[in-house]
């Protein structure tokens, strides 16, 4: 899913997101979902709402979203946004831009806030990882990226938060392949 600040006019749905141009710098938004907000989004297969549902989804800076997180200023413009679905704008059998009602907004230093703990005994480094390939790509106090994949076919990643007390928290978990796009977010503690 990728937010914009376009309104009724949008590109084609034929635009390559990765391919990093002036237009695909374009598409993205730094500007943070706001609660009550309209906007307009690119859902790709397997996005299965219907108009009216409501739905969450996650928001990163465009530098972020084009490079993945680097910095601490990236994972704290970070969020996690609940959205209604309100109306498609332009559709094809493989994605849509569709208009989306900003419900809520939890920026991610407040997902160990808003999410009851859920324990675990197995270190967070490997928790949820099928590969033991963990690369560390950002380490910028107090957040850290773990991530692997294959050759770009299938992608893990998670962001691990350490609060003031010197807790660390895995507070979002992605996972990717060919037909599956899941994003966990909450608050996971080692006990």
């Amino acid at each position: 899913m990728e937010w914009s600040d376009f309104t009724d006019e949008v590109p084609p749905l034929t635009q390559e997101r990765w391919r990093i141009t002036e237009e695909v710098k374009k598409i993205g938004s730094n500007n943070i979902p706001k609660v009550g907000d309209e906007r307009t989004v690119r859902v790709m297969l397997p996005f299965e709402e219907e108009i009216g549902s409501e739905f969450y989804m996650d928001y990163m800076p465009v530098s972020a979203y084009l490079d993945s997180f680097e910095t601490a200023d990236q994972f704290e413009n970070s969020a996690i946004v609940k959205c209604r679905f309100t109306e498609i704008i332009s559709a094809d059998d493989y994605n849509a831009w569709i208009k989306v009602k900003v419900l809520d907004v939890i920026m991610f230093p407040q997902l160990a806030e808003a999410f009851p703990a859920y324990k675990t005994e197995e270190s967070l480094e490997d928790f949820g990882t099928i590969c033991s390939c963990n690369d560390i790509d950002a380490d910028d106090a107090p957040w850290k990226l773990i991530s692997w994949d294959a050759q770009g076919d299938v992608y893990e990643g998670k962001v691990i938060f350490t609060d003031a007390g010197g807790i660390a928290h895995i507070i979002w978990l992605n996972i990717e392949d060919f037909f599956t796009h899941i994003s966990y977010f909450g608050n996971i503690i080692k006990t």
